[in-house]
C-alpha cells in the first residue's frame, strides 16, 4: 500500500539538467496543481499557475521558469528550469523508480468468498478483493486495485489500467509512469467492457460505496465517483472528474478534465460538459446547459423557422 513516504527535493535534483535549486523541501510527490496527492511539487509555467498553485494547501514546491523567480511565496520550495513540466515529469519517473518509496508490495489477497472466473485475470501482487465479490470472465485486475466486498467486475473490464499521460519530452515518446491506483468500495457494480483507469501521480481513482457502471464506460485517472452513482452506457469520464452522491450519467454523455458534478445532477443522454453541474441540476446538449434553457432554446428557434 501507500507509505506515505517523503524526500527532499534537494536529494532528486540533478543540476547538470541546468536546472537550480533555489529553496529545498520535503515532498511526497511531484505532480501536476489540481492533483489531490499530499505535500507535492508542481510546475507552473505561468504567472496565472503560479497563483493557482500557492492558493492549494498540499503544495509544498514550485518548478518554475527564471523569470517567475521573484513571484515565488518564499514559504515553497522552488526550483528553477527551463521547461518546468519537463522537470516534473522527470522528477516524477526518478520517484517512480524508487523501490518502496511510493509503495509497499504485497501478495494479493482474496476473499475466499470471492468468486473468480477462470478466465479472469487478477495480479498476483498489490491487489485486494473483498468478500462475496465476482471477476467475471475475460476482466482483468491490474496491480495496485483495491476492491470491496460485494462487488461485480463485468465480463472484459479492466480494472487498473495506465493513463493517458504522455511524456513527449522524451524519444521515442512514452506512457508517464502511473504511481497511483483504483480503489472500489463495496456493493458496486461494473458492467461489461468497461475501463478504470489508475491515478497518475499517486492516491486512487475511486468508486465509492452502491454505484453502478452501465457497460463500455472509461473512467479516466485520479476520478472520484461518490456514492450511488448511475452511470448509463458508453459515458467518458475524463481526468479528475468529482461525481457527487447520486448523480446520473446519461448514455454516450462525455465529461472534461476537471469537471466537478454535484449531488443529485442529472447528465442527460449525448450531453458533453465542459462546466462545473450544480447539486440537482439537469443538464442537456453540446455543449451542456441547463436542461429547460435548453429546451426553450430549441423551441425560439423552431418558431422563427415557422415564421420565415
Amino acid at each position: 500500500m501507500f507509505t506515505g513516504s517523503a524526500i527532499s527535493l534537494s536529494t532528486l535534483v540533478e543540476p547538470d539538467r541546468g536546472v537550480r535549486l533555489v529553496r529545498d523541501c520535503m515532498l511526497c510527490h511531484v505532480a501536476k496543481i489540481p492533483s489531490k496527492v499530499s505535500r507535492r511539487v508542481v510546475p507552473c509555467n505561468r504567472a496565472s499557475q503560479l497563483q493557482n498553485a500557492a492558493q492549494e494547501s498540499e503544495v509544498v514546491g514550485v518548478i518554475v521558469p527564471p523569470d517567475l523567480e521573484d513571484q515565488v511565496p518564499t514559504d515553497l520550495g522552488l526550483l528553477l528550469a527551463i521547461n518546468p513540466l519537463k522537470e516534473a515529469l522527470f522528477l516524477h519517473e526518478k520517484l517512480c523508480n524508487t523501490p518502496n518509496f511510493h509503495w509497499q508490495d504485497f501478495p494479493s489477497e482474496i476473499d475466499l468468498s470471492a468468486k473468480i472466473d477462470a478466465s479472469a485475470c487478477v495480479a498476483e501482487k498489490n491487489v485486494k478483493i473483498g468478500k462475496n465479490t465476482i471477476v467475471h470472465p475475460g476482466a482483468v485486475v491490474l496491480p495496485r486495485s483495491i476492491i470491496g466486498c460485494d462487488c461485480s467486475i463485468g465480463p472484459s473490464t479492466v480494472v487498473g489500467t495506465d493513463a493517458f499521460e504522455v511524456n513527449s519530452f522524451q524519444s521515442p515518446r512514452t506512457i508517464v509512469t502511473q504511481a497511483g491506483g483504483v480503489q472500489i468500495e463495496d456493493n458496486v457494480d461494473i458492467q461489461a467492457k468497461c475501463t478504470i483507469v489508475r491515478a497518475t501521480f499517486g492516491g486512487f481513482t475511486r468508486i465509492r460505496r452502491e454505484s453502478k457502471l452501465d457497460c463500455q464506460i472509461h473512467v479516466a485517472h485520479d476520478c472520484d465517483i461518490g456514492e450511488r452513482v448511475r452511470i448509463a452506457a458508453c459515458a467518458e469520464l475524463s481526468g479528475r472528474v468529482n461525481i457527487g452522491n447520486d448523480a446520473f450519467v446519461g448514455p454516450n454523455a462525455s465529461i472534461s478534465n476537471g469537471i466537478t458534478v454535484g449531488p443529485k445532477a442529472h447528465i442527460t443522454i449525448g450531453a458533453v460538459v465542459i462546466r462545473d453541474v450544480q447539486e440537482g441540476e439537469r443538464v442537456s446538449g453540446n455543449f451542456a446547459m441547463d436542461h429547460m434553457a435548453l429546451i426553450r432554446h430549441i423551441k425560439e428557434i423552431s418558431s422563427n423557422r415557422t415564421n420565415k
